[in-house]
Protein backbone atom coordinates (compact mmCIF):
# COMPACT_ATOMS: atom_id res chain seq x y z
CA UNK A 1 0.00 0.00 0.00
CA UNK A 2 1.27 3.92 -0.89
CA UNK A 3 -0.04 6.64 0.68
CA UNK A 4 0.85 10.06 0.10
CA UNK A 5 -0.25 13.29 1.86
CA UNK A 6 -1.49 16.26 0.82
CA UNK A 7 -2.22 20.00 2.23
CA UNK A 8 -5.22 20.75 3.76
CA UNK A 9 -5.67 17.25 4.94
CA UNK A 10 -6.17 15.16 1.88
CA UNK A 11 -4.32 11.86 0.68
CA UNK A 12 -4.27 9.33 -2.20
CA UNK A 13 -3.85 5.96 -1.48
CA UNK A 14 -3.07 2.81 -3.66
CA UNK A 15 -3.89 -0.57 -2.11
CA UNK A 16 -2.58 -2.64 -5.48
CA UNK A 17 -6.01 -2.94 -6.73
CA UNK A 18 -7.58 0.35 -5.75
CA UNK A 19 -6.78 4.05 -5.99
CA UNK A 20 -8.66 6.39 -3.33
CA UNK A 21 -8.60 9.77 -2.26
CA UNK A 22 -9.18 10.76 0.91
CA UNK A 23 -10.04 13.85 2.94
CA UNK A 24 -10.06 14.46 6.73
CA UNK A 25 -9.22 10.20 6.46
CA UNK A 26 -13.20 9.69 4.88
CA UNK A 27 -12.88 8.53 1.42
CA UNK A 28 -14.19 11.01 -1.17
CA UNK A 29 -13.34 8.65 -4.16
CA UNK A 30 -12.38 4.98 -4.88
CA UNK A 31 -12.08 3.81 -8.40
CA UNK A 32 -10.17 0.65 -9.91
CA UNK A 33 -6.39 0.87 -10.81
CA UNK A 34 -6.73 -0.74 -14.12
CA UNK A 35 -8.57 2.79 -14.90
CA UNK A 36 -5.50 4.61 -14.72
CA UNK A 37 -4.85 6.78 -17.45
CA UNK A 38 -2.49 9.03 -16.35
CA UNK A 39 -1.20 11.99 -14.36
CA UNK A 40 -0.69 15.81 -14.96
CA UNK A 41 2.23 17.25 -12.45
CA UNK A 42 2.24 21.29 -12.52
CA UNK A 43 4.81 23.50 -10.02
CA UNK A 44 3.54 26.56 -8.71
CA UNK A 45 4.23 28.89 -6.55
CA UNK A 46 1.59 30.89 -3.70
CA UNK A 47 1.48 33.33 -1.25
CA UNK A 48 1.19 32.39 2.93
CA UNK A 49 -0.41 35.24 3.83
CA UNK A 50 -2.87 37.28 1.58
CA UNK A 51 -0.05 40.34 2.30
CA UNK A 52 2.55 38.17 3.14
CA UNK A 53 5.96 38.60 1.46
CA UNK A 54 6.75 34.60 1.97
CA UNK A 55 5.62 32.12 -0.90
CA UNK A 56 5.17 28.32 -0.89
CA UNK A 57 6.14 26.02 -4.00
CA UNK A 58 3.65 23.59 -4.58
CA UNK A 59 3.15 20.11 -6.91
CA UNK A 60 -0.61 20.05 -8.39
CA UNK A 61 -1.01 16.62 -9.40
CA UNK A 62 -4.30 15.38 -11.52
CA UNK A 63 -4.91 12.13 -11.58
CA UNK A 64 -7.06 10.29 -14.56
CA UNK A 65 -8.60 6.76 -12.78
CA UNK A 66 -12.09 6.86 -14.52
CA UNK A 67 -12.86 10.07 -13.00
CA UNK A 68 -10.03 12.85 -11.76
CA UNK A 69 -8.38 13.26 -8.27
CA UNK A 70 -6.44 16.46 -7.04
CA UNK A 71 -3.65 17.02 -5.05
CA UNK A 72 -1.54 19.82 -3.87
CA UNK A 73 1.73 18.74 -2.09
CA UNK A 74 4.74 20.61 -1.36
CA UNK A 75 7.20 20.60 -4.05
CA UNK A 76 10.18 19.21 -1.55
CA UNK A 77 7.75 15.91 -1.80
CA UNK A 78 8.81 15.56 -5.27
CA UNK A 79 10.35 12.36 -4.49
CA UNK A 80 7.08 10.95 -3.69
CA UNK A 81 5.37 12.10 -5.78
CA UNK A 82 7.28 10.51 -8.09
CA UNK A 83 7.15 7.01 -6.28
CA UNK A 84 3.28 7.69 -6.38
CA UNK A 85 3.35 7.45 -10.47
CA UNK A 86 5.93 4.23 -10.25
CA UNK A 87 3.12 2.81 -7.90
CA UNK A 88 0.61 3.93 -10.37
CA UNK A 89 2.01 2.20 -13.35
CA UNK A 90 2.33 -0.45 -11.43
CA UNK A 91 -1.00 -1.33 -9.96
CA UNK A 92 -2.57 -0.96 -13.59
CA UNK A 93 0.11 -3.63 -14.63
CA UNK A 94 -0.79 -6.08 -11.70
CA UNK A 95 -4.90 -5.08 -12.55
CA UNK A 96 -4.40 -6.11 -16.26
CA UNK A 97 -2.27 -9.04 -15.80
Amino acid sequence: MFRIDGINGESIVIDGVWVEKLRANNSIGRNPADKYAGTDVKEFSRRKKLFGGDREELLQLTISVGTFYSLMVPAEKRAEVDALLAELDAARERATS
